[in-house]
């Protein structure tokens, strides 16, 4: 290890998690000190990354691009982070009034307040339990054609 970075060395991580009958594989490249609680965690929080930039492509644009050179892919970058970390903050900022609220839902709701000048937040609340409440219907309607 020179100066706390991990070095050459590579560890092969399996991991079994409780209630499933599936094994996982990853190999990692962490300093020979670090606790196997800590390689658990930064395992675990493998499933949360991957569902970001998977929010990333689908809501922000982050597969959408069309340049030709670093410069424009960089751009490109910089403002589809940019972008996700605002709804990001919006998620936490309206995650507490409305606990369903998702990337998508945010999205929506910037869509429909940007064009306008002020908007209230009994407003943006009010849209956020219309999607919500399509959502429960959507979802009741799915069961009970199902059978569930």
């Amino acid at each position: 290890m020179r100066n706390k970075l991990p070095g050459v060395e590579t560890w092969l991580i399996i991991r079994k998690d409780e209630g499933e009958n599936k094994t996982k594989y990853q190999i990692s490249n962490t300093p020979a000190d670090t606790t196997i609680e800590r390689i658990g965690q930064m395992s675990c929080s493998r499933f949360w990354i991957e569902r970001a930039f998977e929010d990333g492509k689908g809501e922000a644009g982050l597969a959408d691009y069309q340049v030709r050179g670093w410069t424009g892919w960089h751009h490109h970058m910089v403002m589809t982070l940019l972008a996700m970390l605002f709804i990001l903050q919006m998620t936490i900022k309206w995650g507490e009034k409305a606990e369903m609220l998702t990337v998508q839902d945010v999205k929506y709701v910037l869509e429909v307040i940007l064009p306008k000048k002020k908007v209230t937040e009994m407003e943006i609340l009010a849209i956020i339990e219309g999607k919500h409440q399509a959502r429960l219907s959507a979802r009741k309607s799915h069961h009970r054609r199902n059978g569930c």
